[in-house]
């Protein structure tokens, strides 16, 4: 799942960022930061914002995927329990299979956790869940499991237990090997094309100062290595694109041994895998979630001494602020649709989930 570290579901985050929407494509040179501001009319202008968790039981809601319809994935907490669903033509609907979680979603597909096991929605009949395959290992061993992401075949990847896994449409498990000097992993993006990335840490390494490494699985089966920027010591890679001109975007953070965190674009060229450009948002406490096939990221921002956050889209030079609805603060961005419109994540401080709808994507 779309995680900062492989042990915890989310951060609290924070400050950050006005301007105005420049084009989607970002430019190969870093963005000048924006200055740290509430925003003014231009801001508010640039986009609306829905209040999913209005929408939905239970008493708190987290959204974590959106496509280009502006469907919404995640999950929402009622007692003691998490259930996945799904906002679908402005309908939002409990996706079946008992408790579980929604992580990412595609035009058709929805993926996540259907009491433990690694599970899969149809758009087009969610009442329940496609239980993709444990290895015979894995069932005997008791392994629970879960989708991070799928695509809009149905491929998917996740992890079961503390490994990384990888499925095709019709469940067939692709084999993913942890790479020499690390003990677990976690897939968390894929594409129609079959490109994916995953996350590895350190045995044992289950908190934010443990060594950690995203990779990208070509379509060739070939591990790239995304380094971390400059004498950073730790890499994340949370969400891809497709393939445009033959470049692929992956979003995500890099972090320095202070554990100082900066949101990240990787642009790889998608048949040899070397990475042509590494850009980098400043700001410190910065993390990057989702990415549209233009190359913009969604994330937020956290700042340690406040506590606060705020939620960002970054496209091209500028850095645009994604405020909450009245009366809510500390917003969250987790996911962005393919073309760039819609942005995916929840506020804080009223445990809501929220959609964003750009104006000029």
């Amino acid at each position: 799942m779309k995680r900062l570290t492989l042990s915890s579901a989310a951060v609290a985050l924070v400050a950050v960022v006005a301007g105005a929407c420049a084009g989607d494509i970002p430019s190969a040179a870093a963005p000048a930061d924006p200055v740290l501001a509430k925003g003014g009319p231009s801001a508010t202008a640039a986009y609306t914002v829905l209040d999913v968790g209005g929408l939905l039981p239970g008493t708190s809601s987290q959204a974590q995927g959106v496509n280009d319809a502006g469907d919404v994935a995640g999950f929402y907490l009622s007692g003691s329990a998490y259930y996945p669903f799904a906002l679908v033509s402005g309908a939002a609907v409990t996706l079946g299979g008992g408790p579980g979680m929604a992580w990412g979603m595609s035009s058709a597909f929805v993926g996540g956790s259907s009491n433990g096991s690694p599970a899969r929605w149809s758009l087009a009949d969610p009442t329940q869940p496609a239980l993709l395959p444990l290895t015979a290992a894995e069932v005997e061993a008791g392994s629970s499991g879960n989708l991070d992401a799928v695509n809009d075949a149905g491929d998917a990847v996740g992890a079961v237990g503390r490994n990384a896994a990888m499925w095709l449409a019709d469940g067939t498990r692709i084999p993913i090997t942890t790479p020499a000097g690390y003990g677990q992993g976690e897939g968390r993006g894929i594409d129609n094309g079959g490109l994916a990335i995953f996350q590895f840490t350190v045995a044992g390494g289950n908190s934010e100062s443990a060594d950690s490494r995203a990779y990208l699985r070509l379509a060739s089966g070939a591990m790239i290595e995304l380094l971390p920027d400059g004498s950073d010591v730790t890499s994340y890679a949370n969400d891809i694109s497709e393939v445009a001109n033959g470049l692929v975007y992956i979003a995500g953070s890099t972090r320095s041994s202070a554990l100082e965190s900066r949101a990240v674009r990787w642009t790889v060229d998608a048949a040899t895998g070397a990475i042509v450009a590494t850009n980098v948002l400043s700001t410190i406490g910065g993390h990057g979630l989702g990415v549209s096939d233009a190359g913009g990221i969604a994330g937020f921002i956290m700042n340690d001494r406040s506590l606060r956050e705020e939620a960002f889209l970054w496209r091209g030079t500028n850095v645009l602020k994604l405020a909450p609805p009245k009366g809510a603060n500390n917003p969250e961005a987790w996911a962005l649709s393919p073309s760039g419109r819609y942005v995916a994540g929840y506020a804080r401080s009223s445990s809501r989930a929220l959609r964003w709808t750009i104006v000029a994507p």
